[in-house]
């Protein structure tokens, strides 16, 4: 009865309601091989244009196929790996994803010429492309990061060989997803009713956040001890991704990965080393969080599968869908009332995909396809952690769909770096609303949750940032990466951001390789970045009303038009300061100052 119980259902087997509507991409299979099929035709018209650029019109009609064929074909891509996505044991979604990765390749082939031959026309003309004709305006930041980026565009000829290695390049990231979504198995581990469940990384932070701490314990283990059984294999696939990245970045002249990763937004490099930096300076905090944990929870020391315990029950320990919805239409209250009503138009139109099933993705995503409203992939388990994730997901998705509805196709996708402070801005509302509306022993909770958020999404990311520096600059010194010094690294990280207060476990020497992030080189720290203009904005958002919400509205409406460092600054974050990250720790102390309150003694 037990296991019957425990069992994540099939896929056909989860709730209809629970699943998102991919019909509004493309209906049936059917309509989505003919879109696939039709991609090389566009690639051959793209190719059409070559030697034409000089000529306006020309340029125009190019421009305009190429985002035909990027329209398209990202729709055709997004459709087959979100279908893939949800899971991972269907042979026939793999295989339509595996059929579509070719066309990327083939894509970058179609297009590589364009680049070049822009960059041998004279100056002069180059600079008045963008007004020689109307329609040409749309295109004149693309015009500025042709310029911007000129001494990294290579010859023609090299650019077409590039653009076909991309597969190739995936290969190692390819094949640490197959291993952890497809085939690693966790062993049965003790759930809160004593009897043996089934573990997996969707459910395990829910059993971190038991309060039986052999539940906490064994999780961990039975975890991150099958993550230890395949170390030598996650070694040669995260060495195999950071090389493709290398290769990259040298054949363009870039000095290091880093500045490559960071240049595709034209983020100063002095961001990078400051975030690392400012938290460093801070980390005293971070340990002295730690104690003050440790005599909340009456513990001798604090072991990792301590962390994510909260420090008090809450009073409401599940939140159904539904309480989501009515919560999150009071905590975005600040977002106006358009906003809302297009979050609950989302969450009634088949946008979101929340069911547990076998096979499918963990972790959670926002995905926006040009042209159809965006979509988010979860898995929904009752807690807070639910609730939460969905207001950081719909802080994407409201991203996208402003960006694609208020923007032209070339400048409609934002960046990375301007990501993360939509979501987070989002999750910062929710918290703050909720530690509003809460006394006692529930304000504790959420004040303990605040310190939790910052604690992972801040002072977590800036180590993951700081552990993906050091592995490639290991790399760039010809070193190689050996899963000794990769776990070695990792634990002297922990160690160096936890302080003496928490033991750091053996069993963690394989949690680096849970971190799928580190195949998208240098992203991490964003969330931190991220964090910290959203700190920023929501508390502009809360006390300064209409005209807050109008900067952050069109911050949203805004996409790719103009570097992510200036959409910021003119939503009223100036992310080249130590400003929003001081911001951020005064936060994360004048919680643990109320927290410590709560403390015999104090």
């Amino acid at each position: 009865m037990s296991e019957a119980k425990h069992a994540i259902p099939r896929r056909e087997d989860a709730p209809a309601a629970e699943k998102w509507n991919l019909n509004d991409i493309f209906d049936s299979v059917i309509e989505w091989t003919l879109a696939r099929d039709s991609l090389p035709m566009l690639f051959d018209s793209i190719r059409s244009y070559q030697g034409k650029l000089g000529d306006p019109q020309q340029l125009l009609d190019c421009f305009e196929a190429v985002d035909l064929m990027d329209i398209r074909l990202s729709s055709v891509y997004a459709w087959a790996k979100m279908r893939a996505d949800t899971d991972a044991t269907n042979t026939a979604y793999q295989a339509q994803v595996e059929s579509v990765a070719p066309l990327l390749d083939q894509a970058g082939a179609a297009c590589s010429f364009i680049n070049p031959e822009l960059l041998d026309l004279p100056d002069e003309q180059l600079a008045a492309m963008p007004d020689a004709l109307p329609a040409l305006k749309k295109y004149k930041f693309l015009f500025q990061e042709i310029v911007r980026t000129r001494e990294h565009v290579l010859p023609q000829d090299i650019e077409t060989i590039l653009a076909q290695t991309g597969e190739l390049r995936a290969a190692g990231s390819n094949a640490y997803y197959a291993l952890i979504n497809a085939d690693m198995k966790f062993p049965d581990t003790l759930g809160e009713d004593g009897q043996k469940v089934p573990l997996s990384v969707s459910r395990f932070m829910t059993l971190q956040r038991s309060k039986n701490r052999e539940v906490r314990k064994q999780s961990f283990t039975n975890l991150y001890d099958t993550y230890l059984s395949f170390r030598n294999t996650f070694v040669s696939t995260y060495q195999s991704s950071v090389k493709a990245h290398q290769f990259i970045n040298r054949v363009r002249h870039f000095p290091s990965m880093i500045a490559g990763s960071l240049d595709v937004g034209n983020i100063p490099l002095s961001v990078y080393d400051r975030t690392i930096e400012v938290t460093h300076d801070f980390l005293p905090l971070l340990h002295r969080y730690m104690e003050t944990k440790r005599r909340l929870l009456g513990i001798d020391q604090v072991h990792m599968y301590d962390l994510s315990v909260p420090i008090v029950d809450h009073p409401q320990e599940t939140y159904s869908f539904e309480d989501a919805r009515a919560i999150l239409q009071e905590a975005l209250a600040p977002l106006g009332p358009k906003y809302l009503n297009d979050i609950d138009e989302a969450l009634e139109s088949g946008w979101v995909d929340r069911c547990e099933n076998q096979g499918k993705c963990s972790g959670a995503y926002s995905w926006g396809v040009y042209g159809a409203h965006p979509y988010i992939l979860m898995t929904w388990n009752n807690t807070y952690e639910s609730v939460s994730t969905l207001a950081h997901e719909l802080g994407h998705s409201m991203h996208s769909y402003y960006s694609h509805r208020d923007q032209p196709y070339p400048t409609s996708a934002y960046t990375i770096f301007c990501a993360e402070t939509a979501s987070l801005t989002n999750e910062n509302l929710l918290l703050e609303y909720m530690l509003e509306h809460a006394w006692g022993q529930e304000r504790l909770y959420y004040l303990n949750l605040y310190l939790e958020q910052i604690r992972t999404t801040v002072f977590r990311q800036v180590m993951f940032a700081e552990f993906e520096k050091i592995t490639h600059e290991t790399i760039e010194k010809g070193d190689p990466l050996t899963a000794d010094f990769i776990e070695k690294t990792w634990m002297d990280l922990n160690r160096a951001y936890y302080g003496d207060q928490v033991v750091v476990d053996d069993s963690l020497r394989g949690e680096w390789s849970r971190i799928s992030h580190f195949y998208n080189p240098f992203y991490v720290y964003q969330y931190a970045t991220g964090y910290a203009a959203a700190m920023t904005l929501s508390y502009h958002l809360r006390t300064q009303g209409e005209p807050a919400r109008e900067k952050y509205l069109r911050y949203l409406s805004s996409g790719g038009c103009d570097y992510s460092i200036n959409l910021l600054k003119n939503a009223g974050v100036d992310m080249t300061s130590r400003a929003p990250f001081t911001i951020t720790f005064r936060k994360f102390r004048a919680c643990l100052d109320e927290l410590e309150k709560f403390l015999p003694g104090i």
